[in-house]
């Protein structure tokens, strides 16, 4: 069984790379065609040309070394003042006066737009130039909308205290206002229930008898009587 089950899935990996390689022949040759009939306008153009320049090309003409001799030489007789390197300019005349402007002829109509042409190519970016100086502060734009409150932060920790300030000099006492009318005295209230007596509390344990202190001097006995 293991080995039906590897021999699957080898034959499953090549059906795959068959299918990848066909895939592939398929895009080459539909990029083929694509390139044959492309291939198949362009030939048909040049030959529509070649043809369109061989009705216009006559047989019949051919150049002839004599003929055209005897057609430089008649040229040459005919047009004998036109011939030959051209003089220097004569000297300037003298100015003319300005003729009387004559009237404004009609404005011709505007000739069709041109054609758009293709957009240039995208010149390189350029280095970014130096910075210029600041300009002067503007005036400060109206206060916005105060936003939410966020919520509160942590409590930081507890700063040390201040130095104490300076005792300030006491102010002079103010004047002892009136004494107000007193009031009437009220009537006593209701005495209230008595609430119940609490539970008797456990009797104490006799703390631990302290140390016993140092023992004084005796005294001394004096006589007052007035003995000779």
């Amino acid at each position: 069984m293991d080995t039906i089950a590897t021999l699957l899935s080898k034959a499953l990996e090549n059906i795959n790379k068959l299918n990848d390689e066909m895939t592939k022949l398929k895009t080459s040759h539909i990029a083929l065609l694509n390139k044959y009939s492309v291939s198949c306008t362009i030939i048909l153009n040049l030959e529509n040309k070649i043809k369109e320049i061989d009705n216009k090309i006559s047989p019949e003409v051919a150049i002839d070394i004599v003929k055209l001799e005897e057609l430089i030489i008649k040229i040459c007789k005919e047009n004998n003042n036109n011939l030959g390197p051209k003089g220097p300019c004569g000297d300037k005349g003298p100015m003319g006066d300005t003729g009387p402007m004559g009237e404004q002829g009609p404005i011709g109509k505007n000739g069709m737009i041109g054609k758009q042409g293709p957009d240039g190519i995208e010149g390189k970016q350029g280095r970014e130039g130096t910075q210029g100086p600041m300009g002067p502060i503007g005036p400060m734009g109206p206060m916005g909308p105060m936003g939410p409150m966020g919520h509160q932060g942590p409590t930081g920790n507890k700063g040390r205290n201040g130095e104490m300030g300076i005792q300030g000099i006491q102010g002079e006492q103010g004047i002892q206002g009136e004494q107000g009318i007193q009031g009437r005295i009220g009537e006593p209230g209701v005495q209230g229930p008595v609430g119940p007596v609490g539970p008797e509390g456990k009797s104490g344990q006799q703390g631990p008898r302290g140390q016993e202190g140092i023992r004084g001097k005796t005294g001394k006995t004096e006589c007052n009587c007035k003995c000779t």
